[in-house]
C-alpha cells in the first residue's frame, strides 16, 4: 500500500494526479500548480530543461501524452514537510508507437507557495530527490 502523508500539500498532489489518472487531462495536474511554476525535467533526460509557467509545463506533459497512450501517474509514497515533498511516482503507458510496455519510476521534488507548487524538480532516483531536500538552506 503506497505510502501518503496527510498534510494539504500531499492532499492536493493526490487529487491532482487521481482526477488525471481518471480523465487524462493535463489541466488537472496544472490545477495543483501556481501560474508561475517551473518545472525542471529531470537531468538524465535528453531533453532535460526548466520550464515556467502553466503554457510551457502543459506542452511538456502533453508530450509524454503523445508518447505513451494510456499514461497513469502511480503514487507509490509522498513524504511532506513544510511547503515541500518529495512524491515518489510510477509512470506507466504503452508506447504510441511500439505498443510496448513502458514503467518509469520518477521522483517529484515539489515546493508549494499558498497552496499551489511553485517548483517541481523530476528525479529519476528518490534517493538523489531526498540528498536535493536535504541540501537546500533551510529558508529555501
Amino acid at each position: 500500500m503506497p505510502e501518503v502523508t496527510s498534510g494539504e500539500n500531499a492532499a492536493t498532489v493526490r487529487r491532482a494526479l487521481e482526477a488525471y489518472n481518471a480523465t487524462g487531462d493535463v489541466d488537472r495536474v496544472l490545477d495543483m500548480a501556481h501560474p508561475d511554476v517551473e518545472w525542471g525535467v529531470a537531468p538524465e533526460h535528453p531533453a532535460a530543461t526548466t520550464h515556467r509557467g502553466h503554457a510551457a509545463v502543459r506542452g511538456y506533459l502533453e508530450d509524454w501524452q503523445s508518447a505513451l497512450d494510456d499514461m497513469r501517474v502511480e503514487i507509490q509514497s509522498i513524504s511532506e514537510s513544510g511547503d515541500t515533498l518529495i512524491a515518489v511516482c510510477r509512470i506507466r503507458g504503452e508506447g504510441t508507437e511500439s505498443g510496448a510496455a513502458v514503467e518509469v519510476d520518477i521522483a517529484f521534488l515539489d515546493t508549494f507557495r499558498d497552496g499551489k507548487a511553485i517548483r517541481i524538480e523530476e528525479f529519476l532516483d528518490p534517493e538523489e530527490a531526498m540528498r536535493a531536500l536535504e541540501s537546500r538552506p533551510s529558508d529555501a
